[in-house]
Formats: structure tokens, C-alpha cells, sequence
């Protein structure tokens, strides 16, 4: 990948850092409403949907900062946007989309087929020897 494109990708992973930062400092700072102020039932489960709502997106954004901290790490190490498995260079398209990724795409698809075949046999342990 050359030096540029390079460049672009990760001024474009700090701009969301710097994005989702400042939602998490928003989220942090919107106010909530005290217990005692709720006058009934609905105003409390308003209340409680708002601070679930609140921790996904905290968790979500959580997520998505430690995946571009990885990134930014790897372009610093030189690695980034190549395959983990077999080397290959991963596609600009998909690290835009993915930067995150670290496998091509033929190596993301052999690990995806190997995983849902796990999924659809379920553990190779008997699990019915429990139950004797």
C-alpha cells in the first residue's frame, strides 16, 4: 500500500477517534434525571430505557476505539492493511470499511466457513455425558 493512501487511512481513523471521543464526553455529560424527581412508573422506565441506551452506545464506542487504537498501531508498525495469515495485502475498500481488518479476504472467508461450522456442530465434548 503506498505511502499516501496510507496517510489518508489513518487521518481518517484519528478524525473518528477524535469523533467518538467527543460523543462519549457528550454522553458523559447529558443530565439524568434524579430518582426522586420521577413522579410515576413511565417517567422511571423513560428514565431506565435512556440509561440502557446509554451504556450500549458507551460499550459500542468502547469497541470501536480500541479497534482504531490496533489500527493506528499497525500502521505505525508497518503492518497494517496486510494479511495476518498469508501476507497479502488487504484491500484499500475493505480497510476503509474495516480498519480493523486483518485478514484478506479469501483468509476472512476461510475463517468465517471455519467458524460456522463450529456454530452448526456445536462443542466436539459429549455434553450428553452430563447428563449421566
Amino acid at each position: 500500500m503506498n505511502p499516501k493512501t496510507v496517510s489518508q487511512l489513518k487521518n481518517e481513523l484519528l478524525a473518528k477517534k477524535k469523533m467518538i471521543l467527543n460523543l462519549q464526553e457528550q454522553n458523559k455529560q447529558s443530565p439524568m434525571e434524579d430518582e426522586n424527581s420521577m413522579k410515576d412508573v413511565i417517567d422511571r422506565s423513560d428514565v431506565e430505557g435512556e440509561w440502557f441506551t446509554k451504556e450500549r452506545m458507551s460499550q459500542h464506542w468502547k469497541t470501536e476505539l480500541s479497534q482504531i487504537n490496533l489500527s493506528l498501531q499497525r500502521i505505525e508498525a508497518g503492518t497494517f492493511g496486510i494479511c495476518v495469515e498469508c501476507d497479502a495485502d488487504i484491500p484499500v475498500k475493505r480497510l476503509r470499511v474495516r480498519p480493523d481488518a486483518t485478514l484478506c479476504l479469501d483468509c476472512q472467508e476461510i475463517f468465517e466457513k471455519e467458524n460456522a461450522s463450529i456454530r452448526i456442530s456445536g462443542p466436539t465434548s459429549s455434553s450428553s455425558n452430563l447428563m449421566h
